[in-house]
């Protein structure tokens, strides 16, 4: 008997013009009237409000979360962050800095965050900072980074794909320093703490909860659901998933603009 859900934001929960669709939005209701416990895992930080403009109506759907990729944890009104080594956040930063236009940005406590290059002016709204807050990245801010991204543009935007050199770098400087993922067709790379992944944070609240493994259901769509999906018998790759995230997961819904988080939930999982 499924006892709790979690769900990935972007591709997953949310559809293209990032919202939660009202079939999603009902079948999450009668979820909680069911006494289902319901959390996001997010490679977002917990801004939710500022960056998709959430409200008590979309807040009070969850119990807590899982964000920047399990950097960040929130339940039971606690907040617990894992922080980047110091060292790893050093490397990328000088890493970064041997590809012209290339950005990079340190997700840090408290959601603060720091630039090399600054963002465009109307990709802040999106990000949900204010420009006035943001800040350039000095060595002060590598004790205290959750989550490292690297990406051309604004990242909101982007077209451009990384370097493979840097990719190759990177992913061999992590190894068992840090999480890596690369992301949205190799266009971003995320890092964490390699104590921090969405499988671990799902991990901390599903035994702060008492529920067994097989009371724990997720869904996700790219690589870095990877290993949530893999760890759980009811997990669940979206119809527009990426295809090594279909191959580990339980179960193949319909896409993220096709009701697909309704479907799943009433027709895979009857828990609606």
């Amino acid at each position: 008997m499924i006892k709790s859900i979690f769900f990935d934001l972007d591709r997953t929960l949310l559809n293209r013009d990032k919202r939660m669709p009202n079939s999603a939005i009902t079948a999450l209701r009668r979820c909680r009237e069911n006494g289902i416990k319901l959390f996001v895992a997010t490679a977002r930080p917990p801004i939710l409000d500022k960056m998709l403009c959430w409200g008590d109506a979309e807040f009070s759907l969850f119990d807590g979360g899982v964000y920047c990729n399990g950097g960040c944890i929130k339940f039971d009104n606690q907040t617990n962050y894992t922080y980047i080594p110091s060292d790893v956040v050093s490397y990328c930063v000088s890493a970064v800095e041997e590809y012209d236009n290339l950005n990079i940005a340190l997700q840090m406590k408290n959601e603060r965050h720091a630039f090399n290059h600054f963002l465009d002016d109307f990709a802040y709204d999106i990000w949900g900072i204010e420009k006035a807050d943001s800040i350039k990245i000095t060595e002060a801010c590598y004790k205290q980074t959750v989550k490292i991204l690297i990406y051309y543009e604004n990242m909101v935007d982007i077209t451009t794909a990384l370097p493979l050199n840097l990719i190759d770098d990177l992913q061999r400087y992590c190894n068992e320093k840090a999480n890596f993922c690369l992301t949205d067709s190799g266009k971003i790379i995320q890092i964490s703490s390699n104590q921090a992944s969405k499988f671990n944070g799902v991990e901390k609240i599903r035994k702060h909860f008492g529920f067994s493994e097989s009371e724990v259901a997720v869904f996700g769509d790219d690589m870095n659901d990877f290993e949530m999906l893999n760890g759980y018998e009811n997990s669940v790759a979206m119809g527009n998933a990426d295809a090594r995230v279909k191959a580990v997961a339980g179960f193949v819904t319909k896409s993220n603009d096709a009701d697909g988080i309704s479907y799943a939930l009433k027709e895979l999982f009857k828990v609606i």
